[in-house]
């Protein structure tokens, strides 16, 4: 899987760019607030439709616009897809070979896993950042899993409502049932991946960290889930949850526990990462979970994502930094990485150079 052309047209600070990218390493380097975390972002919504950063489309167009447009050639077992993703009049358009797409019809040719500095955040962040980082691994893998999400957050939006409308119990109830059956799906998926990834991490952070840390990590749900219950059960027991919750839920307004209210631990000798990871320990821990996260999609997808890398380097101290090109080394697939200074990446692989400077992409000779 590699990006073989990148073009782009009123994204965010860039007026127009067309790159043809490396198969193998590509190092993007410019001033801070030149555009190159931009450049990213541009290939991670061409693969997942989604921002990175930006909570609303128009944040993407480029100021005093009204549209923006990236295109992207894409070669995937021998073949080459064309995919396109536009903002126009604040609609989105998704386009497969030069034809609009529904979603489910538009993934598959592109995957790719980002890596920046807010991600270290992860550790000791909000569980609102955990669960993003699980969604977003898992709709990686298997697009379908953004449907399970948009479902659950609307039946949630839909009992929440009633809640403050001081709705009758037995309308609340039918939202709740619905609600069981979208939060099981989401739950399921969550603890399958967690427990897919688990063991890989837990293998690939001593390395990274250089030292045996005894890290785990666990699905931790706001609801129990019962360790043997099939589907059905599981659905159940969530609708009986919500209705034990429901007077003391009125009282607030909203659902108070949940697949919103789910969270990720991380533990260092059974002691909580979040309160005792060290700043290193957690840039280890993050780092970690993106390479396990990159060699369980391989499994999956029987592909290699592109990898795309924010200014990481910068995040890492020398001993940590040098794994990490250990690994980009081994790495098979396509890479953009990002920096100030192509002399702090240790990279002796084969690549191009791209300069950014106020939103304009020029290649340069090694």
């Amino acid at each position: 899987m590699k990006i073989t052309r990148l073009a782009l047209r009123d994204f965010r600070n860039f007026a127009e760019a067309e790159v043809h990218p490396h198969p193998r390493f590509n190092v993007v380097w410019g001033e801070n607030g030149q555009g190159k975390t931009n450049l990213l972002e541009a290939i991670y919504w061409l693969a997942t439709l989604r921002p990175y950063r930006a909570s609303r489309l128009r944040e993407l167009v480029r100021w005093g616009h009204k549209a923006t447009r990236v295109d992207g050639a894409v070669e995937r077992d021998g073949l080459i897809h064309r995919l396109a993703v536009e903002v126009r009049d604040g609609e989105r358009r998704a386009l497969r070979e030069e034809k609009q797409a529904r979603t489910a019809h538009y993934f598959g040719a592109l995957a790719v896993v980002m890596f920046t500095p807010d991600d270290v955040a992860m550790v000791r962040g909000s569980p609102e950042l955990r669960r993003r980082f699980v969604d977003r691994a898992i709709f990686t893998g298997r697009p379908a899993h953004l449907a399970t999400v948009l479902d659950y957050k609307r039946a949630l939006d839909g009992r929440n409502r009633l809640l403050r409308e001081s709705a009758p119990d037995d309308l609340v109830d039918v939202y709740e049932y619905t609600l069981a059956q979208q939060a099981a799906r989401l739950m399921r998926a969550r603890q399958t991946f967690v427990e897919r990834l688990a063991p890989r991490f837990a293998a690939i952070v001593a390395a990274v960290a250089g030292e045996e840390l005894g890290v785990e990590m666990r699905y931790r749900p706001s609801l129990a889930i019962p360790d043997d219950a099939g589907d059905d059960a599981l659905v159940e027991a969530l609708y009986q949850s919500w209705i034990g919750d429901r007077a003391r839920d009125r009282e607030r307004g909203f659902t108070q526990r949940g697949p919103q209210a789910d969270d990720v631990g991380f533990t260092l000798l059974d002691r909580s990462a979040r309160n005792y990871a060290s700043q290193g320990q957690q840039r280890a821990i993050v780092l970690a979970l993106k390479i396990a996260e990159i060699q369980l999609l391989e499994e999956i997808r029987q592909c290699t994502p592109v990898l795309l890398l924010d200014d990481v380097s910068s995040e890492l101290d020398p001993r940590r930094n040098a794994r990490l090109f250990e690994f980009l080394a081994a790495f098979e697939g396509q890479v953009f990485i990002t920096t100030t200074d192509p002399g702090f990446l240790k990279i002796d692989a084969e690549r191009r150079i791209w300069r950014v400077e106020a939103g304009v992409v020029t290649r340069q000779e090694d």
